[in-house]
C-alpha cells in the first residue's frame, strides 16, 4: 500500500461500513422482534388450548428460547459474520450517492496498486479529491438514516402494540 494512501480514507471507508453494519442489525431485529412476538403469541394460545398442562409449559418453553436463539443468529449474527471488503463498501456508498463518480474506488484503487508506476502527487490529489467529494455528501451519512429511522420507528412501534397487546389481551396472555 502507497504511503499517500490517506488515513482519512481509510476513516470514511469505516464510518460507511459501521452505519451500514448498524441498519443491517436494525433490520434483522425488526424482523426478529416481529417473530419472536408472533410466536410467543401462538405459543400462548396454544397453551390455552392446553389448559396450561406441565409438559406443554415446558415445550412451548423450550420452543420460545430456540426460536429466539435461531431468530438471533439467522438474522442478526450471520448478516453481521459476513467480511465487507473496503472495496465492496466503496461501491455501495458510490451506488447510493452517484455525484461521486467513483471517487473513492479510484482512490482505493490507486492507494493500493503499488505495481503501477504513477506519481505519488498524482495519488494524493486523487485520495484529496475523493475525500473532499465524500465530505460534500457528508461521508453518505444521509445513505442509512431513513432506513435506519424507519426500522428504528418499527422497533418500538412492535414494543408499544407488544405491551398494550399484554395490558389489554386476553388474561391468558399474562400467564
Amino acid at each position: 500500500m502507497r504511503e499517500e494512501y490517506s488515513a482519512e480514507l481509510i476513516s470514511v471507508i469505516r464510518q460507511v461500513r459501521r452505519r451500514w453494519r448498524t441498519k443491517i442489525v436494525l433490520r434483522g431485529a425488526v424482523v426478529a422482534a416481529a417473530l419472536i412476538v408472533a410466536f410467543f403469541l401462538i405459543s400462548a394460545r396454544a397453551l390455552e388450548a392446553a389448559r396450561f398442562t406441565p409438559e406443554a409449559i415446558f415445550a412451548f418453553r423450550i420452543g420460545i428460547v430456540a426460536a429466539f436463539a435461531g431468530l438471533v443468529a439467522f438474522l442478526l449474527v450471520r448478516p453481521l459474520m459476513r467480511r465487507v471488503s473496503d472495496d465492496q463498501v466503496a461501491m455501495y456508498l458510490e451506488e447510493h450517492e452517484p455525484s461521486l463518480q467513483a471517487s473513492i474506488i479510484s482512490a482505493l484503487e490507486a492507494g493500493r496498486d503499488a505495481s503501477t508506476p504513477v506519481s505519488q502527487g498524482l495519488v494524493r490529489k486523487l485520495v484529496e479529491e475523493a475525500i473532499a467529494r465524500a465530505r460534500s455528501v457528508e461521508y453518505g451519512k444521509r445513505i442509512e438514516q431513513q432506513p435506519v429511522r424507519k426500522y428504528s420507528a418499527t422497533i418500538a412501534a412492535v414494543v408499544v402494540a407488544t405491551i398494550a397487546l399484554f395490558v389489554f389481551g386476553p388474561s391468558y396472555l399474562r400467564h
